[in-house]
Formats: structure tokens, sequence, C-alpha cells
């Protein structure tokens, strides 16, 4: 198991030593420093949230509604910095979506046997994890 952890831990460093994680962190920054971004992203996040539960429950969205969210995205197409932010956060996504599906789905023969003793193997019926 300990190895298993080693490489979750190398993972994990590899992930962060990326362009694509350095950059989202970079204007994760950027956005909380900017006062109007954040408030305009926030708006545009919960109006957008707000549609999407309305109309998945069945509800009407009013004329109103679909105008503010509309003019909330031309604000937020306007804006440099959060289509930027959107974009990069976009890709951050996409990229662990894909290490998920590796992860899940791995190509090859399994490595070495595990090391966790499975319940009712001659056991308490425990599952045991640890150093062996």
């Amino acid at each position: 198991m300990e190895e298993i952890l080693q490489k979750a831990n190398e993972l994990g460093l590899m992930i962060k030593g990326s362009d694509i994680f350095k950059r989202y962190e970079e204007l994760v920054k950027k956005i909380e420093a900017d006062s109007n971004a954040r408030t305009l992203l926030d708006e545009y996040i919960k109006m957008s949230e707000d549609i999407y539960k309305k109309e998945s429950s069945g509800g009407v969205v009013e004329v109103e509604e679909k105008q503010k969210l509309q003019d909330l995205s031309q604000k937020v197409s306007e804006n440099q910095l959060i289509k930027e932010f959107i974009a990069t956060q976009s890709y951050y996504v996409n990229m662990m979506m894909q290490i998920q599906n590796t992860i899940s789905n791995p190509k090859g023969d399994p490595i070495g046997p595990s090391k966790i003793i499975k319940p009712g193997a001659g056991t308490t019926g425990k599952i045991v994890t640890g150093n062996f």
C-alpha cells in the first residue's frame, strides 16, 4: 500500500508541476484580487445555476431571468481575465477527468499482489491495511 501512496504523491506532484495547473492557480489568484471580475463571475455562476435548477425541475424561467443571464454572459465574454479563467479551468478539469478515467480504467496487467487481506480469508472478517 505504501508504494501506491508514493505513486499517488508522485502523480499529485506531477499535476502541481504541470503548466495548466500553474496557470490555473495564477488565474484563481488574479480573479480573487479583482473584485469586479470576482463579483461578475459569481453573479454569472449563480444565475446559471438558478436557471439550470429551474429548468431541471420543470420550473418556468422568466424572460427577465433569461435576459439577465444573457446580459451577464455578454459582460463575461467582454472580460479577458474571466474568459481566460473559464478556458483554463475547463482544460484543467478535462485533464483531471482524463487522469481519473485512466486510474479507473488502467491499461495493462495489474502490478504486484495486493497486500489487503480480504474479509473471510482466514481472518477475523476485517479489512486490514498497513505495512506488512
